[in-house]
């Protein structure tokens, strides 16, 4: 998993950054480097276009191939945050690292998961490289949303033989979208396990619905006939 830690360098968290780089390397992760490009002794970047220029495409293109960001949000950085809503919009995880306090609501608000110290930065690493489905900030109006994937399957745990399904989402969110194009990626998690209709229909209803903390969810799943009988499952929030 490649990691990339993100934090105030113009405002005096140039060796804060360097610190949890290195931390993170020694836990056994891959931490890419945007600092190569230091510009921390820039006092003044209004008559250096080509500079700013330099520094933004090389830093976007760092967020782009990671897949984690560690977002330290203790400092104020204009570039950390907008670093943190483009990569969060695209899906990817942030995590806010924050060992102090922190005075302002939106680095806390595009975040996935808030960590306060560096055991719990490891503890959100690690729930996250095991985590399938993404989600984004909910940025946009009240909304309702339905989602529908036509190639699940799994094993039936009594005959051994393959199960098909459509599976239909719907939900009302809060604060976190799903972003849509990760179930694919999560939904193949089943094509080998043996599970009933019942378990397969919790299992996605209880792992979206804690990525999500939705006002609302209703996850069903239609199953191909099997012996004459076609099996709907349903289970929801209401």
């Amino acid at each position: 998993m490649k990691v990339i830690v993100c934090g105030s360098v113009g405002y005096g968290g140039f060796e804060e950054i360097k610190k949890i780089q290195e931390f993170l390397r020694k836990k056994g992760y891959e931490v890419l480097d945007q600092l190569k490009l230091d510009y921390s002794d820039v006092d003044d970047f209004r008559d250096k276009p080509e500079l700013w220029d330099k520094i933004v495409k090389n830093d976007l293109e760092f967020c782009e191939k990671a897949d984690v960001i560690v977002f330290l949000a203790t400092k104020p950085s204009f570039g950390a945050m907008a670093e943190v809503l483009i990569s969060s919009l695209k899906g990817k995880p942030i995590i806010a690292f924050c060992p102090e306090k922190v005075k302002s609501p939106w680095p806390l608000y595009f975040s996935t998961v808030v960590a306060k110290n560096e055991d719990e930065l490891i503890e959100a690493l690690e729930s996250i490289k095991i985590r399938k489905i993404r989600t984004i900030p909910n940025i946009y109006s009240d909304h309702e949303a339905e989602f529908t994937y036509k190639n699940f399957t799994c094993i039936c745990p009594v005959t051994g033989r393959r199960d098909y399904a459509v599976i239909r989402i719907r939900y009302k969110p809060k604060d976190r979208l799903l972003e849509y194009e990760s179930l694919e990626e999560y939904f193949k998690e089943f094509k080998d396990k043996a599970m009933h209709h019942e378990a397969v229909v919790s299992k996605i209803f209880n792992d979206l619905l804690e990525v999500l903390k939705p006002e609302k969810l209703e996850v069903v799943a239609e199953f191909e006939e099997r012996s004459g009988v076609q099996a709907t499952v349903k289970r929801s929030t209401h």
